[in-house]
């Protein structure tokens, strides 16, 4: 399913306003008190309507919060409805945004002509001063002209902030359908080249549109070899990192046959080790890890580093990018959720852990998958939760999880992440097992998994607080040999 994943800044505006002591909205306090997705978006509604005569603002914030979980779920219609009347009624760019994709997503009769009809003037009134923001508008402008059979136009939108909107896989995408209309192929190789290599060429889309552009130039087997040498190289980079921190990258199999990869750093010595299973946020990087990781190994715990589906080596047609998730993120974190547990079957087939409980350790938006994994597997009897962002619309489904899930969780944040996290850290931290959990913010920089390299400290305190919740198993004590008795 193909398109622009939404770059919310919504929790960072949001938790600004409060952080410099604004009174958060009504539907921001829905956003935490209303669970599961189908309560959350009733409540958002029935506020709307109370309040759509007097406060035309706050109704269009609840009805595109509500907006965004239908499209979450999956169910377009009721979002498309929702966005719509956001629009109308607040007019905010993320509103503006989230229409425009869903509607250049669904592309049936009329949803271009509207995407350009509401994109065009929102281009005209764009600040020069945000190069962000307009080339956001401009390259949803741009997609928007080429689905209405306007190539060259769209290339003349393009170019402009190509050089921004290329560092996606999305909008390379994007670019590369433009110039294959033009029949520019070397473009088209240029744009497609890095996506082929992240997807493990497993996006069928990405690797058809290569094949007939390389075919056009003459140059197929030269494409293809180019392919499999940077992946081998990524690959070589990886499994030379994986030993470094004295561990292998490994591959296994979901419950539902979906091809899994990860990085699997068994503890040393002798017995049977506690086990973590860290699930890697979308977009990090394996080396904001390292120190993490070592630190956990160096105190016994064997650790796996868990790509989600559509990173790193899990990937496969059906999820081959991060974009993937788009319009069906509630399956898919869930889905990702219930791989936890396969992860941890993978490290024990790979280092001797005790598999009866687990710590599970979520990092920026999948902290959230850590703790719905924990309300799959009973096994996971910890939680790190490091500079927690549950999407907007899930902040209450996972304040509920852990109200009734009551487990010790350790939330680590870090002053870079202070305005986008704390506001949603303490909610968090508020709904669960408050006298065994603990809140702690580094003083270094780095954000994410990266902050425990700037601060050494910051793992070590962790660790002591593990020993209290989740400690090590002594190891038995050997059974001295039965005496023989004299004939």
């Amino acid at each position: 399913m193909r398109r622009n994943a939404i770059l919310s800044l919504l929790a960072v505006s949001l938790a600004s306003a409060a952080h410099a002591g604004l009174p958060a909205s009504r539907a921001q306090v829905l956003l935490t008190a209303a669970s599961p997705p189908a309560a959350l978006r009733a409540s958002l509604l029935a506020y709307a309507d109370s309040a759509e005569g007097a406060d035309r603002y706050g109704a269009g914030e609840a009805r595109y919060f509500a907006g965004m979980s239908y499209d979450r779920a999956a169910l377009p219609e009721s979002a498309l409805a929702c966005y719509r009347a956001a629009v109308e009624l607040r007019g905010a760019r993320q509103e503006l945004f989230a229409l425009a994709d869903l509607l250049l997503l669904r592309r049936e009769a009329g949803d271009v002509a509207e995407a350009l009809r509401r994109l065009e003037p929102a281009l005209a009134s764009s600040p020069a001063d945000d190069p962000a923001g307009h080339a956001a508008v401009q390259g949803r402008l741009a997609w928007a002209q080429f689905l209405a059979d306007r190539p060259d136009s769209a290339a003349a939108l393009f170019e402009p902030v190509e050089s921004r909107l290329a560092l996606r896989s999305e909008w390379r995408y994007r670019l590369a359908r433009v110039a294959m209309a033009r029949k520019d192929y070397r473009r088209v190789v240029d744009m497609l080249l890095p996506n082929a290599v992240l997807s493990r060429t497993t996006d069928l889309e990405v690797m058809d549109l290569l094949e007939r552009a390389s075919n056009e130039l003459g140059m197929l087997r030269r494409v293809k070899d180019e392919v499999l040498r940077a992946m081998g190289a990524r690959d070589h980079a990886e499994h030379a990192h994986a030993a470094a921190l004295g561990g292998q990258r490994v591959r296994f199999s979901a419950s539902d046959g979906f091809p899994l990869g990860g990085l699997a750093a068994p503890a040393a010595g002798a017995g049977r080790h506690r086990a973590a299973v860290i699930v890697v946020a979308p977009g990090d990087t394996l080396p904001a890890y390292d120190s993490l990781v070592v630190a956990l190994r160096d105190h016994g715990i064997s650790v796996m580093l868990l790509d989600p589906r559509g990173s790193g080596w899990s990937v496969a047609p059906a999820c081959p990018m991060p974009e993937a998730w788009a319009g069906r993120q509630q399956a898919t974190h869930a889905r990702v959720a219930l791989d936890v547990r396969d992860a941890l079957r993978a490290l024990a087939r790979v280092a001797p852990v005790d598999t009866s409980a687990y710590l599970a350790v979520g990092v920026g938006a999948s902290a959230s998958v850590a703790v719905e994994a924990a309300t799959f597997d009973r096994r996971v009897r910890a939680l790190l939760l490091v500079s927690p962002t549950p999407a907007p619309v899930d902040r209450g489904t996972t304040c509920a999880w852990l109200a009734r899930l009551q487990l010790p969780a350790f939330f680590q944040i870090a002053p870079e992440d202070f305005v986008a996290t704390w506001e949603i850290t303490d909610a968090l931290y508020q709904a669960g097992n408050r006298p065994a959990s603990r809140v702690v913010d580094s003083r270094g920089p780095g954000r994410g998994a990266a902050q425990f390299e700037a601060d050494p400290a910051l793992a070590r305190r962790f660790n002591s607080w593990l020993d209290g919740v989740l400690p090590a198993k002594a190891a038995p004590r050997a059974t001295p040999p039965a005496r023989r008795r004299r004939g």
